[in-house]
């Protein structure tokens, strides 16, 4: 079968290779991939930044977004063959949080991940695994299906923000999220399901597909480059509730953490191989976060039932806003015709993905 690989930590050393395809024992599930989004995590693989291969092997393949439909199982109840199914991206180690099923909040850090680090990811033709990491998707939304891992994402932290301001006899009312690429849209339309008056912000000026989204939802949109971020809280007139960093620009952050409003959560969603910049002022920095009782909170990753909330979310989505998750991809490709990570550069694409078994 083909797939395509990168040799870890080596820049432009994707290609499509041949190799067997996978053979299930007692208790797994093969998959045929049918379509596998591309993210930013993809392009800094690709570039180099970082990635580790499975044990004996020189080469990784990539790909951690994928849904695919089942092919075959052997002894396996739960999922049968022609089932829509996409799979979670973490596999645990044996620290407490992910024995509890939480590897996303792993403590050790011993943890695997699809496409990632450890285990080939799902940009080859087929793929196995146990039916324990895989969620079956509805045939209603099995077209938007590749979605659901980055979705994951954004539930988590909507998820978390809410939890969090449980600690307040108020609901959260208003809700900036910075960047605006498929997981930053994503977190916009949970925020606006749940009557979150919501603006997002990036440095378009005009896309039509975006700005279509935005119309649609009930969602305000700035442009940083004509109305700095520091600048928003006067802007818009009323106070910040949660901030939803989705950029992973060290300039970006500190932004983010100033303009939530007191009582604020903070969710950092996004990391980030730019230099470091070491002129904030801690002072006023710990001011801030202590007298407005703000807090800081790291977002990585997503446990099964997060991807579970997200096929129920993006049933409703549909429902509410049809049109929009499908708008979302905005570029599709043939994996035999895939030869760059050069694409995800292209700043007028939302979700690029990559069509495989279709």
């Amino acid at each position: 079968m083909k797939a395509l690989t990168i040799i870890p930590r080596k820049k432009n050393s994707i290609i499509l290779r041949n190799i067997p395809k996978p053979t299930i024992n007692k208790g797994e599930v093969l998959v045929k991939v049918l379509h596998v989004g591309l993210d930013g995590t993809d392009k800094e693989i690709g570039e180099g930044h970082y990635g580790v291969a499975p044990d004996r092997s020189k080469f990784l393949i990539v790909g951690h977004e994928a849904i695919g439909i089942v092919e075959k199982t052997e002894g396996v109840s739960k999922l049968k063959v022609g089932d829509y199914v996409v799979a979670t991206v973490r596999r645990p180690d044996d620290c407490i949080n992910c024995i509890a099923g939480e590897s996303d909040m792993c403590i050790k850090g011993n943890y695997k991940e699809r496409g990632i680090k450890g285990l080939h990811g799902y940009l080859s033709e087929y793929y196995k695994e146990g039916p324990e990491w895989i969620i079956k998707i509805p045939k209603s939304i099995h077209d938007i299906g590749v979605l659901l891992e980055p979705m994951s994402i954004a539930e988590k932290a909507i998820t978390q923000a809410f939890k969090i301001q449980d600690r307040m006899v108020w609901r959260p009312k208003t809700a900036v999220v910075l960047g605006s690429g498929s997981l930053g849209i994503m977190a916009a339309v949970l925020l606006r399901m749940k009557g979150i008056d919501v603006t997002i912000v990036d440095r378009t000026e005009k896309h039509k597909i975006k700005s279509q989204i935005f119309r649609t939802v009930g969602i305000h949109h700035l442009n940083s480059e004509k109305h700095p971020i520091s600048e928003i809280p006067k802007l818009l007139k009323r106070r910040i509730d949660i901030v939803v960093e989705m950029t992973g620009n060290p300039k970006v952050i500190k932004d983010a953490i100033n303009i939530g409003g007191r009582n604020s959560v903070v969710l950092l969603v996004s990391v980030t191989g730019n230099p470091f910049i070491d002129n904030l002022d801690f002072a006023k920095f710990n001011y801030s976060i202590v007298t407005g009782n703000k807090l800081i909170v790291g977002i990585v990753n997503a446990n099964k039932k997060y991807f579970e909330l997200g096929v129920n979310d993006m049933k409703k989505i549909r429902k509410v806003f049809p049109g929009v998750l499908e708008s979302i991809i905005t570029k599709r490709i043939k994996l035999n015709e895939f030869s760059s990570y050069d694409i995800l550069h292209d700043r007028s694409q939302i979700k690029v993905v990559i069509d495989v078994g279709v």
